[in-house]
């Protein structure tokens, strides 16, 4: 059984040891010929191999409003073996304030490059960047400004995360309000969720003056740094803007893909030092709370990991909780979120690791495959083998909604044990106009909520999902269930994916439309549709000759153009939803990113969507994002085409996923031709397989083989375990 504290001095913990500095290798230095002897913030970059991204992360700061003369550009490499430097050095002859400090050794972590930066950082404030992601171009002057104002030590920013082109915010509790001196123990349970560099301006001198660095492991080095800091200030600073994101690209390889044991006990470790360190405050007890839901969930209990999950493992886990945990004098269970993670604590504190295991493999299962029933005033999945406990399940079901002149009126049902704080639009595309409104409690299990026609006109246009914010910070959804979709001349209140969005169109006083994909002959062509809201809460959609057409052909076959367009360019947009190669690179939106990313030229993806952003540049959805349109770089595949599995899936035997359509049982690694794409009725993008069955077009559950190399195809899956197999059924 290993030591802890034995290992906090092999791994340079103690903040009374200077030896860390010692142990660090030597660099070599080239910088700017002009450097800034006191900039306001420092820059540090870990770089190791992240050639691909490394433009774009210099173009964000180079162009930041504060300006490139205020900065300290701290380029740290991990002794890289792809093209880094040459990507870094034209930046040297160009700007002023980079300065490259190359490292004599690597040292397996971006720990080595990060405490290099420390000891060369000058600024006031400093700010610690992964080299894969970038700021917003306000970024940094927005933290620096709240700093200045408010003169705390450390403050927090929007953070979001982008994949392959799409965004979505990833620390709604780091932006719940604008604030100055707020004391941490004031701060929510899933303000812990992330704690990472991103999104987090400290005072430098404070870090020099506690001797605060990076331990020497290449795991929950940041946390542990981020926290201390925060615990050491007491209060933070909070602005409510975005200001970086955060690369999770399919081809962007974390440390996180690899648990393994070592990964684990780098994380206990940490929790067991901290634990040793600072009293057991109501704030540190959430975010220890915080970090174990992690480890237990997203780490370990899980089936794809080198860790493993079975019987040894459990018990292994076990067994290393017990060591580095044993200064552990509160009970966690009191702070979960669920109370799947109570179940798995008590299952481990009671060494009943065969019920774990079949309780992880049945509440892994897709909800579709689970009982869900009401018990009393809450929803629960309830397992067949009663040795098993029921599992809430968090419900909010839309109800009623209405548009009329004043306001727009949304009813739902309730069915969460904690009370609700307020509800929050958001549209992916403006991140930074996120808008709140408080819910009315009716009675019961009913809430309304009431959007005045002077709030909804600060809408931009595009779709916003309604999250429900609960007092902790946890969010959910509004489903779809049995709330009518409504449309008004300006307002369209629809299902996406089962949950409540309201849609904001660019207004477009004739309601002129153009055909896209289910009609040959009307690609490209205008044509004016009337709606029509029935009893029942379904649309009537009539064409100017009083033709009707479904829904289905309504969504998937038309896109609304922007007041004023030009009508004579609109064929140029005749453009049929399918399966296309790239023939030359393409640009990838992203409106709050001024660098300029393309997909590459050969790959092949969807095409699903048309649509106009709100600068009315045309933009096509593919399953790699949305792109700027440029119809002659994409080519039509009309030939069958091979996708591989990536996680067992079912075929089915119509558009509409249902049980009893169910074919064959596809597990991940197999091959399979696709002859085509279609969509079911809602709209929901399907692949036609060469036997006419139906799969999938989400690329987390298949991916064309032409896109990966060998060595990236997965193997198909060896169902050793019952149980392992029904856990990734979808």
């Amino acid at each position: 059984m290993s030591n802890p504290t034995e290992e906090f001095q092999q791994f340079n913990y103690d903040l009374t040891d200077f030896s860390w500095k010692k142990n660090l290798p030597s660099v070599t230095i080239e910088c700017s010929e002009k450097i800034n002897p006191e900039p306001k913030i420092s820059v540090i970059i870990a770089n190791f191999n992240n050639s691909d991204y490394l433009e774009r992360m210099m173009d964000s700061l180079v162009n930041q409003t504060i300006g490139i003369n205020h900065l300290q550009i701290l380029f740290c490499d991990d002794r890289s073996t792809d093209d880094s430097l040459s990507k870094i050095k034209p930046f040297i002859i160009e700007y002023p304030n980079i300065e490259i400090y190359l490292l004599d050794k690597n040292t397996g972590g971006a720990h080595g490059p990060r405490n290099i930066g420390l000891l060369h950082a000058r600024g006031k404030y400093l700010v610690v960047l992964d080299a894969d992601d970038w700021y917003a171009l306000d970024g940094l002057e927005n933290m620096y400004n709240v700093l200045e104002k408010s003169g705390d030590n450390i403050a927090f920013g929007g953070v979001v995360r982008s994949k392959n082109g799409k965004i979505e915010l990833m620390s709604p509790a780091y932006i719940e309000k604008k604030a100055i001196h707020r004391p941490i123990l004031d701060l929510p349970y899933d303000f812990y969720n992330w704690l990472g560099p991103q999104g987090i301006m400290i005072r430098n001198e404070l870090i020099k003056v506690q001797n605060l660095h990076f331990i020497d492991q290449r795991v929950a080095d940041d946390v542990n740094f981020f926290y201390q800091i925060l615990k050491i200030s007491g209060r933070i600073s909070q602005i409510t803007d975005i200001t970086t994101y955060v690369n999770r690209d399919d081809d962007n390889i974390s440390l996180s893909k690899n648990i393994n044991e070592t990964f684990l006990r780098s994380w206990l470790r940490n929790l067991s030092y901290l634990l040793s360190k600072y009293e057991h405050s109501e704030d540190f007890q959430k975010f220890f709370t915080r970090r174990l839901e992690w480890i237990l969930i997203d780490f370990t209990l899980r089936w794809d990991t080198a860790f493993g999950l079975n019987l040894g493992s459990i018990e292994q886990l076990k067994n290393m909780l017990d060591n580095y945990l044993r200064n552990l004098d509160f009970n966690p269970s009191e702070y979960f979120s669920l109370d799947v993670y109570d179940y798995i604590w008590d299952f481990l504190q009671t060494e009943e690791y065969e019920k774990l295991l079949k309780f992880v493999a049945w509440n892994t299962l897709p909800k579709q495959y689970k009982s869900l029933i009401k018990v009393e005033k809450y929803y629960y999945f309830v397992s067949g083998d009663k040795s098993l406990p029921k599992v809430n399940y968090p419900v909010i079901k839309g109800v009623e909604a209405s548009v009329d002149d004043k306001q727009i009126v949304i009813s739902f049902d309730y069915f969460i044990p904690k009370p609700l704080k307020y509800i929050e639009f958001r549209n992916p595309e403006a991140l930074n106009h996120i808008f709140r409104v408080n819910a009315e409690h009716v009675s019961n299990d009913r809430y309304k909520v009431k959007i005045s026609r002077t709030d909804y006109d600060k809408f931009k246009s595009g779709i916003y999902t309604a999250y429900v914010i609960l007092e902790d910070h946890l969010e959910y959804l509004i489903a779809i269930d049995h709330l009518q979709i409504y449309c008004g001349s300006e307002t369209l209140i629809t299902d996406q994916n089962g949950v409540l969005n309201l849609y904001k169109p660019v207004i477009n006083d004739q309601q002129i439309l153009s055909f896209k994909t289910f009609d040959e002959k009307n690609l490209g062509k205008f044509v004016k549709v009337s709606t029509n809201l029935t009893n029942d809460g379904s649309f009537d959609f009539i064409l100017e000759n009083q033709t009707k057409i479904s829904e289905y052909n309504y969504k998937i076959g038309m896109i609304q153009f922007p007041r004023n367009f030009d009508q004579k360019k609109a064929s140029k947009y005749a453009f049929k939803a399918g399966i296309y190669r790239l023939i030359k690179p393409v640009k990838i939106y992203n409106e709050a990113s001024s660098t300029a990313l393309f997909l590459k030229k050969g790959r092949v993806l969807t095409v699903t969507n048309l649509w106009f952003n709100q600068h009315n540049e045309v933009l096509i959805t593919t399953s790699a994002g949305s792109v700027y349109f440029e119809s002659s770089a994409f080519e039509r595949i009309t030939e069958p085409i091979e996708v591989v599995v990536l996680k067992n899936i079912y075929s089915y035997g119509k558009t509409e996923f249902e049980k009893n359509s169910r074919k064959k049982h596809l597990l991940r690694g197999k091959t399979i031709l696709i002859k085509n794409m279609t969509f079911d009725q809602k709209g929901t993008p399907r692949f036609i397989t060469e036997s006419g069955d139906f799969i999938t077009e989400k690329p987390e559950y298949v991916t064309f083989t032409s896109n990966l190399s060998k060595k990236e195809i997965p193997k198909t899956a060896n169902c050793k375990s019952k149980l392992a197999s029904q856990a990734h059924l979808i």
